[in-house]
Parts: structure tokens; sequence; C-alpha cells
């Protein structure tokens, strides 16, 4: 009776056995494809709420969501778009080395926008004007935004550590992560300029973000 007892038992540890050595086959096994299906998720999350937020800011700061300015570029900005024969030979780790460094480029340029908000909202606060609830309304949907990047960013962290990817401490990479994250908000210009600095940083933040995508359905797929 014993023996009829543990030869199940017995068949189910090598089953078990069996699944963690072909997951393991895999740098980041069941969990690192798991990771990767949720950073897809999320990004796909982001982008969507870039696009409710690009359209109200172009609502409400130029008064029609159809405002186009596509010849306007800003040189701090990442690249959004790369050639679909460099993009395929990209290894798996300069994806994520990029995503960690566009992610904290255009997280440091919405700081600057939310900053420049807060500003215009402290200005019109003594008048309590409708358009100062308008600012104070984009400011909370910056800040929202920029903790959902910020949750998006620990993600490529951590899978950048599970793949075993150290930065040395004098790589450019990261010399340019910090030059970044610590040049502060944009230099103060007219309200006008901002404004238009704001919708560039939005519109190519929403383009970044479908070819991220892109980047994440590789590596689900791959892993």
């Amino acid at each position: 009776m014993f023996r009829r007892c543990v030869s199940p038992l017995c068949i189910l540890i090598l089953i078990l056995v069996c699944m963690v050595s072909t997951n393991s086959s895999s740098p980041l096994g069941h969990t690192g494809a798991l990771s990767f299906s949720n950073s897809l998720r999320l990004t796909r999350t982001i982008r969507t709420s870039v696009q409710h937020l690009l359209s109200r800011y172009k609502q409400q700061l130029f008064g029609d969501e159809l405002f186009e300015y596509r010849d306007l570029m800003l040189s701090t900005l990442p690249a959004v778009t790369v050639s679909y024969q460099t993009w395929l030979h990209m290894q798996d780790t300069e994806r994520l080395r990029l995503a960690s460094h566009n992610l904290q480029t255009f997280w440091t340029h919405l700081e600057g926008q939310r900053q420049q908000l807060e500003r215009e909202r402290d200005a019109t606060k003594e008048r309590r004007g409708k358009r100062g609830k308008l600012q104070s309304t984009l400011r909370q949907r910056f800040v929202s935004l920029q903790i959902d990047l910020r949750d998006l960013m620990k993600q490529v962290s951590s899978q950048l550590n599970s793949l075993s990817i150290t930065v040395s401490t004098k790589s450019p990479l990261l010399h340019l992560l910090h030059a970044t994250s610590s040049s502060g908000p944009l230099p103060k210009t007219s309200r006008w300029i901002q404004h238009l600095k704001g919708y560039v940083i939005l519109r190519d933040l929403e383009r970044y973000l479908s070819r991220l995508a892109r980047d994440y359905a590789m590596l689900q797929a791959k892993y």
C-alpha cells in the first residue's frame, strides 16, 4: 500500500523537475517572459494615456485638439524612429539599455513641463480663473504619466539585471543618463514656446512608446 502511494508522488516530482529544467534553458525562463509581457502591456497602457493627454493638451493650450506642428523638433529628445534593418539586428541588451536611457530622458522633459504648468497655475492662482484650473488638471495628468513611466523604468532596470547586464560607472551610457537626469527643468522661455515644447515631448513620447512596444513584443516572443 505504501508503494502505491509513493509512486504517483515520485511521478509528480519528476514532472516538476522537467518543467523547471525546460524553463531554465532560457536566460530569463518563464519569469522573464512574464516580465516582458507585463512591460508590453504597461507600455501600451502608457501610450494610450499619452494619446489622451496630448489631445487634451492641444485642446486646452492651443484651442484645437487637431493641432499639428510636424516640423518642430527638440534636439534633446531621443530619436523615435530607427531603420528596420538596424532595429532587427539590435541585441536584446541594446534594446533595454536604450529603453532605460530614453525613458529617463522623456521623464526629465516631462518634469520640466510639469514645473512650467505649476508656475502658470501659481501665476493665475490669485485670480482663480478657469485657465488656472485647467493648468492644474494638466499638471496632475503629467504627474500620473511620470509615475507610470517610473514603474516602466523600474521594470527595464530589473530586466537588465536579470540578463546579468552590468554597466561600468565609466560607461558612456551611464554618463549620459546622469547628465540627462541632472539637467533640471528646461530653460525659461516664453509661455508659448514652452507650450510648443510640451506638445513635441508628448508627440514624440507617443511615437517612441510605439517603438518600445515593438521591442517588447519581440522580447516576449523570444523568451
